[in-house]
């Protein structure tokens, strides 16, 4: 859309003009643009990422920015800033499809509808996540690197509630989704034994893991192409568990964030696209980690 600024309240009755030298993204849908009695619509800028940040961005990585396929793979609409103009405006501009595939229809109106869906962890649960935060922060998008390696295998991150969300102290788990054929399937009743060397590199006698996350990430990056299934599917199990292990609240915290999960800890769960249950789904929440931060106090007169 052919739309270089598009206006941000300020204050009332003032507006800044917001630079879009890329053009805009209509975000409303097509139904709602040609309904009579509906006269407004919605846009956000383009932006243009260089391709180190774009390639986690078109994975969803980051809520606020959602891949426009047809203008390449570095456009994105930037969801921080999003306006609300009449439609008197549409009559003298130029317009693009952006989105023209089905299924990237579909990803898009996701994408859209989960930056303005998202959970909101309670506060006393945020500093315990926030150690993952940084880990993926520091590897996103740098697939040379082993952690970055893994994390560029991940669908998913969620995490799930086993008695919802009612008070705390809650127990939580962490379930890491990789990508289709990334590691076997197994039935519940058919898991295979852990191998012992794979347990005895792994665990310690208490069953907490032993290398750092980064250690395991480096081995499965190494060994990718020899591990045999069950060796793959229980070395994946150790990364997705010391990921979890890493999710350890500052011990100045306060009490009630001291006090916020049972047993201390983060589960972790290792899934994949193909046996994660939509009622698993229906009942854990996606971590958009980028935008973890803790809730401030709001007051508008």
């Amino acid at each position: 859309m052919s739309l270089v600024q598009i206006p941000v309240a300020t204050a009332i009755d003032l507006v800044r003009w917001e630079p879009a030298p890329c053009g805009a993204v209509i975000l409303t849908q097509t139904c709602d643009l040609v309904l009579p009695g509906r006269p407004t619509f919605h846009v956000a800028p383009i932006r243009l990422l260089d391709e180190k940040d774009a390639k986690p961005a078109r994975n969803g990585r980051q809520a606020n920015l959602v891949h426009v396929p047809e203008l390449g793979p570095l456009s994105f609409a930037d969801l921080t800033v999003v306006s609300t103009l009449h439609k008197s405006v549409l009559a003298g501009l130029e317009t693009r499809r952006g989105v023209v595939q089905i299924g990237d229809v579909r990803k898009f109106g996701q994408r859209i509808g989960r930056r303005f869906s998202r959970f909101a962890f309670p506060d006393d649960v945020v500093p315990w996540i926030r150690p993952l935060q940084k880990l993926v922060e520091s590897r996103e998008g740098r697939l040379d690197s082993p952690a970055g390696w893994a994390f560029d295998r991940v669908v998913s991150l969620r995490l799930e509630c086993e008695e919802g969300w009612k008070s705390a102290p809650y127990a939580l788990t962490l379930c890491v989704i990789l990508r289709a054929g990334v590691v076997p399937t197994f039935e519940p009743d058919f898991l295979p034994e852990m191998p012992a060397e794979i347990s005895d590199w792994l665990y310690d006698k208490n069953g907490d893991v032993k290398p750092t996350a980064n250690q395991i990430a480096e081995r499965l990056k190494r060994d990718d192409e020899i591990l045999d299934p069950t060796s793959r599917y229980w070395i994946w199990g150790g990364l997705v568990d010391a990921w979890a292990a890493a999710c350890v609240a500052p011990q100045n915290a306060p009490q009630s964030v001291l006090n916020a999960l049972q047993e201390d800890r983060i589960r972790g769960d290792l899934c994949t696209s193909e046996d994660f249950s939509f009622e698993r789904f229906r009942h854990s929440e996606e971590l958009d980690l980028d935008h973890l931060s803790p809730a401030l106090p709001l007051h508008i007169d």
